[in-house]
């Protein structure tokens, strides 16, 4: 055997890893075959049983996995775990399914292959199998505790409320000082927008373990939700010490503007750091920083370049590429309402997008030309696979476009638009025969294009995605559907925000049941229609 294939080095493995990612799996399977027998090296090990997933070979997989999992010292998660990143990012969840299956039957009692499993299940909307995973885990483990704490999390993720805090309540009693419980609590208590007494269990859990980057996160969160927005800005900036974040320096992180503070010609850098919908929220703050001063250069997403460049105040804007052009300071777009001390309630809101005059024109003659409502129409957002946030906050703002028949069949005068991209605009194709939806997504190339539409609607209905923001943005009329457990820019208990005052919530009474929306958002339709009409 040549000497090159006894210790991998790590330009091979970062080469295969990258295979992986890109979903290569046999140009990645050909490269690491030779290494078969290469049996001391966990990576080695691991990679092949990814690679041997991704080419459905689910008996080699889980093999090859379950030998890394003992090359381990002291493992968190099993190996098996490794497979949803690069597997789910291509919705291969059949084969990872058959990976766990084939792992096992040869370890019917490894824990951490259950917990896995219930994992992957959980994110998939199968709560009840996951469920059922950690209860036969539970049989022989004796760590009861722990897994109590995941199958309360598990039915939690599933709106299981009572049955949630009923496990929540067993598991303090016995481990008053353990952070995850607390911290597992004090979600519960937000999700049902009990925020006062999230916050108290926020605390104790920071007082315990204070420098955990997503526990800071979390509690900054809560504080949005219960509107003590000051101290929520100034917390919610733990995100950037947590992945997938600003990797710019925190020395030349833009400051808490004063009053008194002159930035007259300091050049700021504003960062797209999450998901466009947190973009379009914030870039409100742009033309205060131009008002003061300041030389305001916008690194963004492409399909945000059109919307950006027409901001008060004319910004620069930057698109791609890997280096940041010269600064003084940076700013990612979450943490502007940190530097202005931002507060919903006492800004005065007016639109601040505007979208490209002669697409709104070019628009208005592609679309339906009717004199009926028009109503543009998102029923899901983008889950992300492979993401397991991402995924599990997709499972319960997204609606399934069956579930919105009522709707589209009960009101008349009305024309529906769909405004809905990625994989959930397919549903449209299984619709009865008697309900139309006019398509016109397959023309978009970018923000501009929808915002140009939706100034050709007369309302909007949407989950909780960009377009959302989009039309808050530009001050189009819009009803939300929401979720029960709702983001904190939702306000608890309330039928408008004052981040978009002319957005209508419509929100679930019971978690991830959609029907009293869809029934409320149907009579508010019919009534607008029957307005309309009489025009």
């Amino acid at each position: 055997m040549p000497n090159f294939l006894k210790s991998p080095d790590d330009t091979f493995i970062n080469q295969t890893n990258l295979l992986l990612h890109q979903g290569k799996f046999e140009q990645a399977l050909t490269l690491l075959l030779p290494y078969k027998n290469h049996k001391l090296s966990q990576a080695i090990m691991t990679l092949l049983g990814i690679a041997y997933a991704g080419c459905n070979q689910p008996k080699e997989a889980a093999y090859h996995l379950c030998l890394a999992q003992q090359l381990k010292d002291s493992p968190q998660r099993h190996s098996c775990a490794e497979l949803e990143p690069y597997l789910g990012s291509y919705n291969l969840y059949p084969s990872i399914f058959e990976v766990y299956h084939e792992a096992l039957l040869n370890h019917p009692k490894d824990e951490l292959l259950y917990v896995g499993y219930a994992s992957v299940l959980q994110q998939t909307k199968q709560s009840a199998k996951a469920v059922l995973y950690i209860k036969k885990c539970l049989a022989f483990s004796k760590n009861q505790a722990r897994l109590l704490n995941i199958l309360a999390t598990i039915l939690f993720e599933a709106g299981k409320y009572p049955q949630t805090l009923k496990l929540y309540s067993i598991l303090e009693k016995h481990n008053e000082n353990n952070v995850t419980i607390l911290a597992n609590l004090a979600s519960y208590h937000n999700a049902v927008n009990d925020t006062e007494q999230a916050l108290l269990y926020y605390r104790k859990a920071i007082m315990l373990q204070p420098n955990w980057p997503a526990l800071r996160v979390n509690y900054s969160i809560c504080l949005l939700k219960a509107e003590y927005y000051y101290q929520g800005w100034v917390e919610h900036e733990w995100r950037l010490d947590t992945p997938n974040h600003s990797t710019l320096p925190k020395e030349t992180l833009l400051p808490t503007l004063t009053d008194t503070m002159d930035i007259t010609g300091k050049k700021i850098l504003i960062t797209q750091e999450e998901g466009l919908g947190d973009t379009l929220m914030y870039l409100r703050y742009v033309p205060e920083l131009i008002k003061r001063g300041a030389i305001v250069e916008l690194w963004i997403a492409e399909t945000m370049k059109g919307l950006c460049e027409r901001l008060k105040g004319k910004p620069k804007v930057k698109v791609g590429g890997e280096e940041p052009p010269p600064f003084d300071w940076h700013c990612p777009f979450i943490s502007l309402p940190r530097a202005l001390s931002a507060d919903p309630r006492k800004d005065k809101f007016k639109p601040y997008l505007t979208a490209d005059r002669k697409k709104v024109i070019y628009w208005k003659n592609k679309l339906p030309q009717t004199k009926q409502l028009k109503v543009g129409l998102v029923w899901g957002g983008s889950p992300h696979p492979g993401e397991i946030h991402a995924m599990m906050t997709d499972n319960k703002r997204s609606i399934d476009l069956s579930k919105l028949i009522p709707l589209l069949r009960s009101v008349e005068n009305t024309t529906f638009v769909s405004l809905q991209m990625g994989h959930y605009a397919d549903q449209i194709h299984n619709l009865p025969n008697d309900i139309s939806i006019f398509n016109p997504m397959d023309e978009v190339q970018d923000m501009d294009d929808t915002a140009a539409i939706l100034m050709n609607l007369d309302i909007i209905i949407s989950v909780d995605t960009s377009v959302i923001h989009l039309a808050g943005g530009l001050g189009c009329p819009a009803i939300l559907l929401d979720r029960f457990d709702n983001c904190w820019r939702w306000i608890s208990g309330e039928e408008y925000s004052p981040w978009y005052p002319k957005i209508r919530i419509v929100r679930q009474t019971r978690p991830r049941v959609w029907s009293d929306v869809v029934k409320k958002a149907t009579s508010i339709l019919q009534e607008m229609a029957r307005k309309h009409k009489a025009t």
